[in-house]
Protein backbone atom coordinates (compact mmCIF):
# COMPACT_ATOMS: atom_id res chain seq x y z
CA UNK A 1 0.00 0.00 0.00
CA UNK A 2 1.02 3.51 -0.19
CA UNK A 3 1.36 6.04 2.10
CA UNK A 4 -0.51 8.52 3.81
CA UNK A 5 1.42 12.06 4.46
CA UNK A 6 1.26 13.85 7.78
CA UNK A 7 2.56 17.38 7.68
CA UNK A 8 6.00 17.65 9.54
CA UNK A 9 6.65 13.98 9.83
CA UNK A 10 7.71 10.95 7.42
CA UNK A 11 5.01 9.49 5.32
CA UNK A 12 3.37 6.86 7.16
CA UNK A 13 0.74 3.71 6.17
CA UNK A 14 -2.79 5.11 5.35
CA UNK A 15 -4.66 4.03 8.25
CA UNK A 16 -8.31 2.35 8.29
CA UNK A 17 -9.77 5.37 9.12
CA UNK A 18 -9.25 7.19 6.37
CA UNK A 19 -9.78 4.70 4.22
CA UNK A 20 -13.10 4.55 5.42
CA UNK A 21 -13.00 8.37 4.84
CA UNK A 22 -12.82 7.51 0.98
CA UNK A 23 -16.20 6.09 1.15
CA UNK A 24 -14.93 2.64 0.27
CA UNK A 25 -13.83 4.01 -3.25
CA UNK A 26 -10.75 2.95 -5.07
CA UNK A 27 -8.24 5.47 -3.82
CA UNK A 28 -4.41 6.37 -4.86
CA UNK A 29 -1.91 8.47 -3.05
CA UNK A 30 -0.86 11.41 -5.22
CA UNK A 31 2.32 14.07 -3.99
CA UNK A 32 0.91 16.50 -3.12
CA UNK A 33 1.81 19.99 -0.70
CA UNK A 34 0.08 20.12 2.39
CA UNK A 35 -0.50 23.50 3.34
CA UNK A 36 0.73 24.97 7.07
CA UNK A 37 0.66 28.00 8.64
CA UNK A 38 3.63 30.20 9.98
CA UNK A 39 3.29 29.06 13.52
CA UNK A 40 3.77 25.86 12.54
CA UNK A 41 6.67 26.39 9.97
CA UNK A 42 9.25 26.10 12.71
CA UNK A 43 8.12 22.30 14.15
CA UNK A 44 8.52 21.82 10.40
CA UNK A 45 12.24 22.76 10.29
CA UNK A 46 11.65 26.03 8.68
CA UNK A 47 12.44 29.58 9.82
CA UNK A 48 10.66 32.53 9.55
CA UNK A 49 13.44 34.46 7.60
CA UNK A 50 13.57 31.45 5.37
CA UNK A 51 9.74 31.14 4.89
CA UNK A 52 10.39 34.84 3.61
CA UNK A 53 13.04 34.60 1.45
CA UNK A 54 13.03 31.19 0.13
CA UNK A 55 10.83 30.66 -3.39
CA UNK A 56 10.47 27.30 -2.68
CA UNK A 57 8.01 28.58 0.02
CA UNK A 58 4.56 29.95 -1.71
CA UNK A 59 1.87 32.08 0.59
CA UNK A 60 -1.46 30.75 -0.66
CA UNK A 61 -3.57 32.94 1.81
CA UNK A 62 -2.50 34.96 5.05
CA UNK A 63 -0.60 33.07 7.39
CA UNK A 64 -0.67 30.14 5.06
CA UNK A 65 2.15 28.47 3.00
CA UNK A 66 2.76 25.44 0.91
CA UNK A 67 6.26 23.67 -0.35
CA UNK A 68 6.33 24.12 -4.07
CA UNK A 69 8.88 20.20 -3.92
CA UNK A 70 6.37 18.37 -2.20
CA UNK A 71 7.63 14.82 -1.15
CA UNK A 72 4.38 14.25 0.76
CA UNK A 73 1.03 11.62 -0.27
CA UNK A 74 -2.12 12.92 -0.09
CA UNK A 75 -5.50 10.93 -0.65
CA UNK A 76 -6.98 10.95 -3.55
CA UNK A 77 -9.89 9.42 -5.58
CA UNK A 78 -8.66 7.17 -8.54
CA UNK A 79 -9.57 9.69 -11.09
CA UNK A 80 -8.09 12.48 -9.45
CA UNK A 81 -5.86 14.99 -12.07
CA UNK A 82 -3.67 18.25 -11.46
CA UNK A 83 -6.88 20.53 -11.21
CA UNK A 84 -8.18 18.11 -8.46
CA UNK A 85 -5.38 18.20 -6.41
CA UNK A 86 -5.19 22.21 -6.92
CA UNK A 87 -8.52 22.58 -6.01
CA UNK A 88 -7.38 20.06 -2.86
CA UNK A 89 -4.56 22.08 -2.05
CA UNK A 90 -6.54 25.43 -1.31
CA UNK A 91 -9.44 24.29 0.19
CA UNK A 92 -6.67 22.22 2.77
CA UNK A 93 -5.11 26.17 3.65
CA UNK A 94 -8.73 27.29 3.76
CA UNK A 95 -8.63 25.05 6.39
CA UNK A 96 -6.00 25.81 8.30
CA UNK A 97 -7.99 29.27 8.82
CA UNK A 98 -10.96 28.18 9.28
CA UNK A 99 -12.00 24.28 10.20
CA UNK A 100 -15.62 25.13 9.91
CA UNK A 101 -16.13 25.68 6.41
CA UNK A 102 -16.76 23.28 3.37
CA UNK A 103 -16.64 23.64 -0.10
CA UNK A 104 -19.83 24.17 -2.05
CA UNK A 105 -21.29 24.96 -5.44
CA UNK A 106 -18.90 24.28 -8.48
CA UNK A 107 -16.06 23.21 -6.25
CA UNK A 108 -17.63 20.98 -4.34
CA UNK A 109 -18.94 19.36 -7.76
CA UNK A 110 -15.38 18.98 -9.45
CA UNK A 111 -14.12 17.48 -6.10
CA UNK A 112 -16.93 14.74 -6.11
CA UNK A 113 -15.94 14.52 -9.55
CA UNK A 114 -19.01 15.39 -10.95
CA UNK A 115 -19.81 16.75 -14.65
CA UNK A 116 -20.71 20.24 -15.62
CA UNK A 117 -20.55 21.69 -18.68
CA UNK A 118 -17.79 23.04 -20.35
CA UNK A 119 -19.08 26.71 -20.63
CA UNK A 120 -18.76 26.79 -16.41
CA UNK A 121 -15.21 27.69 -16.40
CA UNK A 122 -15.29 28.68 -12.66
CA UNK A 123 -11.36 28.86 -10.99
CA UNK A 124 -13.05 30.39 -7.74
CA UNK A 125 -12.81 28.76 -4.93
CA UNK A 126 -16.35 28.22 -3.57
CA UNK A 127 -16.93 27.46 0.53
CA UNK A 128 -19.85 27.68 3.14
CA UNK A 129 -18.62 29.81 5.93
CA UNK A 130 -20.36 30.93 8.90
CA UNK A 131 -21.69 34.76 9.44
CA UNK A 132 -19.13 35.49 11.84
CA UNK A 133 -15.86 34.50 10.44
CA UNK A 134 -16.29 35.18 6.60
CA UNK A 135 -13.64 37.03 5.34
CA UNK A 136 -12.83 38.65 1.91
CA UNK A 137 -10.28 36.29 0.31
CA UNK A 138 -9.16 36.70 -3.33
CA UNK A 139 -10.11 33.64 -5.31
CA UNK A 140 -12.52 32.87 -2.65
CA UNK A 141 -16.58 33.02 -3.34
CA UNK A 142 -18.51 32.55 0.52
CA UNK A 143 -22.02 31.14 0.72
CA UNK A 144 -24.28 30.98 3.73
CA UNK A 145 -26.61 28.03 4.90
CA UNK A 146 -28.87 27.76 7.10
CA UNK A 147 -29.12 24.38 7.78
CA UNK A 148 -25.57 23.17 6.39
CA UNK A 149 -25.04 19.39 5.85
CA UNK A 150 -21.63 18.10 4.74
CA UNK A 151 -19.94 14.77 3.47
CA UNK A 152 -16.89 13.74 4.34
CA UNK A 153 -14.64 12.98 1.15
CA UNK A 154 -11.44 11.78 1.09
CA UNK A 155 -10.79 14.09 4.08
CA UNK A 156 -12.31 17.02 2.59
CA UNK A 157 -15.41 18.46 3.84
CA UNK A 158 -17.86 19.00 1.05
CA UNK A 159 -21.13 20.29 1.56
CA UNK A 160 -24.16 17.06 0.80
CA UNK A 161 -24.73 16.04 -2.53
CA UNK A 162 -28.41 16.80 -2.03
CA UNK A 163 -27.94 20.30 -1.50
CA UNK A 164 -25.27 20.59 -3.91
CA UNK A 165 -27.72 19.09 -6.59
CA UNK A 166 -30.15 22.11 -5.55
CA UNK A 167 -27.76 25.19 -5.01
CA UNK A 168 -26.38 23.97 -9.16
CA UNK A 169 -30.44 24.17 -10.52
CA UNK A 170 -30.31 27.55 -10.96
CA UNK A 171 -26.71 27.64 -13.06
CA UNK A 172 -27.48 24.31 -15.44
CA UNK A 173 -30.06 23.46 -17.59
CA UNK A 174 -32.17 20.47 -17.36
CA UNK A 175 -30.16 18.31 -19.18
CA UNK A 176 -27.01 19.75 -17.93
CA UNK A 177 -28.38 18.63 -14.39
CA UNK A 178 -30.10 15.46 -15.17
CA UNK A 179 -26.58 14.30 -16.26
CA UNK A 180 -25.03 15.46 -12.64
CA UNK A 181 -27.75 13.89 -10.92
CA UNK A 182 -27.04 10.82 -12.94
CA UNK A 183 -23.97 10.83 -12.22
CA UNK A 184 -24.37 11.18 -8.49
CA UNK A 185 -26.77 8.51 -7.96
CA UNK A 186 -24.62 6.02 -10.68
CA UNK A 187 -21.81 4.24 -11.23
CA UNK A 188 -19.40 7.15 -12.38
CA UNK A 189 -16.19 7.62 -10.51
CA UNK A 190 -16.99 4.18 -8.76
CA UNK A 191 -20.26 5.72 -7.32
CA UNK A 192 -22.98 6.39 -6.28
CA UNK A 193 -22.43 9.02 -3.88
CA UNK A 194 -26.03 9.28 -2.75
CA UNK A 195 -29.77 8.56 -3.65
CA UNK A 196 -32.50 9.87 -5.54
CA UNK A 197 -34.61 9.28 -2.94
CA UNK A 198 -31.88 11.48 -0.80
CA UNK A 199 -32.37 14.07 -3.85
CA UNK A 200 -36.26 14.09 -3.41
CA UNK A 201 -36.18 14.60 0.18
CA UNK A 202 -34.09 17.49 0.23
CA UNK A 203 -36.58 19.15 -2.44
CA UNK A 204 -39.85 18.38 -0.52
CA UNK A 205 -37.92 19.90 2.86
CA UNK A 206 -37.11 22.88 0.57
CA UNK A 207 -40.10 26.09 1.03
CA UNK A 208 -38.03 28.06 -1.60
CA UNK A 209 -35.92 26.89 -4.25
CA UNK A 210 -34.19 28.90 -6.88
CA UNK A 211 -34.47 26.72 -9.93
CA UNK A 212 -37.21 24.48 -8.63
CA UNK A 213 -38.61 23.61 -11.93
CA UNK A 214 -35.07 22.85 -13.36
CA UNK A 215 -34.46 20.61 -9.96
CA UNK A 216 -38.06 18.77 -10.37
CA UNK A 217 -37.41 18.10 -14.26
CA UNK A 218 -34.29 16.64 -13.93
CA UNK A 219 -35.66 14.54 -10.61
CA UNK A 220 -37.74 13.37 -13.65
CA UNK A 221 -35.55 12.61 -16.00
CA UNK A 222 -33.07 11.07 -13.66
CA UNK A 223 -32.19 6.77 -13.66
CA UNK A 224 -30.16 4.89 -11.56
CA UNK A 225 -26.82 2.84 -12.11
CA UNK A 226 -26.09 5.03 -15.63
CA UNK A 227 -22.42 4.18 -16.09
CA UNK A 228 -21.18 7.80 -17.80
CA UNK A 229 -22.13 11.13 -18.74
CA UNK A 230 -22.39 10.38 -22.55
CA UNK A 231 -25.18 7.69 -21.52
CA UNK A 232 -27.15 10.41 -19.84
CA UNK A 233 -26.58 12.88 -23.37
CA UNK A 234 -27.47 9.64 -25.32
CA UNK A 235 -30.79 8.72 -23.53
CA UNK A 236 -32.17 12.71 -23.51
CA UNK A 237 -31.07 13.06 -27.50
CA UNK A 238 -32.83 9.64 -28.46
CA UNK A 239 -35.77 11.13 -26.15
CA UNK A 240 -35.78 15.01 -27.44
CA UNK A 241 -35.66 13.50 -30.77
CA UNK A 242 -38.85 11.71 -30.58
CA UNK A 243 -37.96 8.15 -29.86
CA UNK A 244 -39.39 6.31 -26.83
CA UNK A 245 -36.96 6.28 -23.87
CA UNK A 246 -34.84 3.71 -23.69
CA UNK A 247 -33.78 1.18 -21.08
CA UNK A 248 -30.81 1.26 -18.94
CA UNK A 249 -28.72 -1.31 -19.28
CA UNK A 250 -31.13 -4.07 -20.02
CA UNK A 251 -30.24 -7.71 -19.02
CA UNK A 252 -29.73 -9.87 -22.44
CA UNK A 253 -28.88 -14.03 -20.88
CA UNK A 254 -26.60 -14.80 -23.67
CA UNK A 255 -25.80 -18.37 -23.04
CA UNK A 256 -22.98 -18.83 -26.05
CA UNK A 257 -20.29 -16.53 -22.91
CA UNK A 258 -22.19 -18.06 -20.15
CA UNK A 259 -23.18 -14.08 -18.85
CA UNK A 260 -26.03 -11.87 -18.84
CA UNK A 261 -24.80 -8.94 -20.95
CA UNK A 262 -26.07 -5.24 -20.63
CA UNK A 263 -25.37 -2.58 -23.24
CA UNK A 264 -25.90 0.50 -22.37
CA UNK A 265 -29.10 1.38 -23.75
CA UNK A 266 -31.44 -0.85 -25.60
CA UNK A 267 -35.22 -1.56 -26.24
CA UNK A 268 -36.04 -5.25 -24.86
CA UNK A 269 -39.43 -5.45 -27.23
CA UNK A 270 -37.41 -4.72 -30.49
CA UNK A 271 -34.21 -6.54 -29.37
CA UNK A 272 -32.15 -3.32 -30.57
CA UNK A 273 -29.08 -2.51 -27.80
CA UNK A 274 -27.36 0.66 -28.30
CA UNK A 275 -23.45 0.73 -26.76
CA UNK A 276 -22.06 4.57 -26.60
CA UNK A 277 -18.24 3.72 -26.94
CA UNK A 278 -15.48 6.35 -25.52
CA UNK A 279 -12.20 6.65 -26.80
CA UNK A 280 -10.97 3.66 -24.42
CA UNK A 281 -13.19 1.13 -26.78
CA UNK A 282 -11.19 1.98 -30.06
CA UNK A 283 -7.12 2.35 -28.07
CA UNK A 284 -7.20 -0.57 -26.00
CA UNK A 285 -6.98 -3.96 -28.20
CA UNK A 286 -7.91 -5.92 -25.13
CA UNK A 287 -11.29 -3.80 -24.69
CA UNK A 288 -11.76 -4.02 -28.77
CA UNK A 289 -11.89 -7.83 -28.08
CA UNK A 290 -14.36 -7.75 -25.23
CA UNK A 291 -16.22 -5.40 -27.22
CA UNK A 292 -16.53 -7.68 -30.60
CA UNK A 293 -17.42 -10.48 -27.95
CA UNK A 294 -20.15 -8.95 -26.63
CA UNK A 295 -21.44 -8.00 -29.93
CA UNK A 296 -21.53 -11.29 -31.12
CA UNK A 297 -23.01 -13.31 -28.03
CA UNK A 298 -26.09 -10.46 -28.33
CA UNK A 299 -26.27 -10.84 -31.81
CA UNK A 300 -26.38 -15.04 -31.56
CA UNK A 301 -29.49 -13.70 -29.56
CA UNK A 302 -30.94 -12.09 -32.19
CA UNK A 303 -30.70 -8.37 -31.06
CA UNK A 304 -29.23 -5.83 -33.64
CA UNK A 305 -26.10 -3.43 -31.91
CA UNK A 306 -26.21 -0.02 -32.70
CA UNK A 307 -22.59 2.09 -31.93
CA UNK A 308 -22.78 5.30 -31.29
CA UNK A 309 -19.62 7.54 -30.69
CA UNK A 310 -18.41 10.98 -30.57
CA UNK A 311 -17.70 10.97 -34.11
CA UNK A 312 -21.44 9.33 -34.77
CA UNK A 313 -23.12 11.20 -37.56
CA UNK A 314 -26.27 11.54 -35.09
CA UNK A 315 -28.80 11.67 -38.19
CA UNK A 316 -27.59 8.42 -40.01
CA UNK A 317 -28.19 6.96 -36.82
CA UNK A 318 -31.66 8.66 -36.46
CA UNK A 319 -32.54 6.55 -39.51
CA UNK A 320 -30.80 3.86 -39.20
CA UNK A 321 -32.65 3.32 -35.71
CA UNK A 322 -35.48 4.31 -36.97
CA UNK A 323 -35.57 1.17 -39.15
CA UNK A 324 -34.96 -1.10 -36.82
CA UNK A 325 -38.02 0.41 -34.55
CA UNK A 326 -40.34 0.13 -37.20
Amino acid sequence: MKTKHVPGKQSSTASWEQLRLAGNRPVQFLTAPVPFTRHQAPDLGISLYRLRTDSRYVQLYRGVWIDTRPETSVLAPLWADHEWLLRQTHLQALLQLDAEIAASNVTAARLYGLPLPSRIDEHSLHVVTSPNTAKARQGVVSHRYQELKTSNFFELPLISVPQLFLELAPLLTIEELTTLGDAAIGRWHAGPLTSISALRREVAARDRIYGRHTAEKALELMRGNVDSPRETWLRLWLISHGFPEPAVHPAIACPLVNSVLHPDLGYPNKKVAIEYEGDHHRSSDEQFATDNSRLAAMAAEGWTVLRVSRRTNMEQFARLLEHHLA
